[in-house]
């Protein structure tokens, strides 16, 4: 979900990758290595050529791949997020994680044309929607969300509309 909040002459969007779900992810990606710990070294085989050990052995195989993704979700998790500031009438986007240094663009909110609400369809679960924001250049710059229904992210989407619609304090 994104989180929005307007402060006089700026709004934050921000989808954000809190400690709190990065700690739940490194936890959760330590559980699956319990397979190899209870298949390979609790029963203390004594030969690799037993014939249920290769068994055990893709099973850890595939615990440890398990693992290794949450782990890196946890690491590399990335935060995004967006600032309109309606006084220096310019957009400001930055993307940070811990493995990555961040980066952050500034353009004028003139060259923002269109903010759109994009669908993204999922093999194996309903639809999702983010806003998708296209400037003149032709640069897109997308809002990653999981809304579940399109009336929320339209709701963002016009919170934006309206923000940028209003007049500057300054």
């Amino acid at each position: 979900m994104l989180r929005v909040v307007e402060s006089g002459d700026e709004l934050n969007v921000t989808a954000p990758m809190t400690p709190g779900l990065r700690a739940f992810f490194f936890l959760i990606g330590l559980v699956p290595l319990a397979a190899p710990y209870e298949l390979l070294i609790k029963p203390g085989w004594e030969t690799i050529f037993h014939p249920f050990f290769a068994l055990a052995a893709i099973i850890s195989g595939g615990a440890v791949v398990v693992s290794a993704l949450f782990v890196w979700a946890s690491v590399a998790g990335i935060e995004a997020g967006a600032r309109f500031d309606r006084r220096r009438r310019t957009l400001t986007t930055v993307e940070r994680a811990p493995v990555m240094p961040t980066r952050t663009r500034t353009r004028p909110l003139d060259e923002l044309r269109t903010i759109e609400i994009e669908k993204t369809d999922w093999s194996d679960s309903g639809p999702t929607y983010s806003l998708r924001l296209e400037c003149a250049d032709g640069l897109t710059l997308k809002l990653q969300a999981a809304y579940a229904r399109p009336e929320e992210a339209e709701a963002v989407r016009r919170h934006i509309g309206n923000f940028l619609a209003g007049p500057a304090a300054g």
